[in-house]
């Protein structure tokens, strides 16, 4: 897909992203095609950023990852937000959330019969992150 057009595309989903969030301390912004979602307190009352990686939606599920606010550099598992890590990823060597909709799901050996497309129609942008946001203990998403 052409960028020009994967971010018009992304631009129509954060737009029902941000209609979709009461809480006050989220805020939602586009970087080409990466997605970052930061809240102010999750569950260990820290503030925390996810990036999703949109280089491919929605042929392709995000890749979410944790990182630093400022440098937006990936974070180690330790660092994420208590809850939302489920382990390493065995293929990519990363800490990974486990949700369906989310690249690291469709390509963890143990889900690689469910695929992307059985989900893509219902897990847009707008539910992945709640799901995210809820996994990191966000009150009011």
């Amino acid at each position: 897909m052409k960028p020009e057009l994967a971010e018009e595309l992304l631009d129509g989903e954060l737009e029902v992203v941000r209609d979709s969030i009461s809480s006050r301390g989220v805020t939602v912004w586009r970087e080409g095609t990466d997605v970052f979602v930061q809240f102010e307190h999750g569950r260990d009352g820290n503030p925390g950023v996810f990036r999703l990686a949109c280089g491919q939606f929605d042929a392709e599920s995000p890749s979410v990852s944790m990182v630093d606010p400022t440098a937006h550099t990936e974070l180690s598992m330790e660092q994420w937000t208590p809850g939302v890590p489920h382990s390493v990823h065995p293929l990519t060597g990363k800490p990974f959330v486990c949700l369906q909709g989310t690249a690291e799901y469709h390509t963890h050996p143990s889900h690689l019969a469910d695929s992307w497309d059985r989900y893509r129609r219902v897990f847009r942008l707008k539910e992945t992150v709640h799901r995210l946001l809820q996994k990191a203990g966000v009150a009011d998403v």
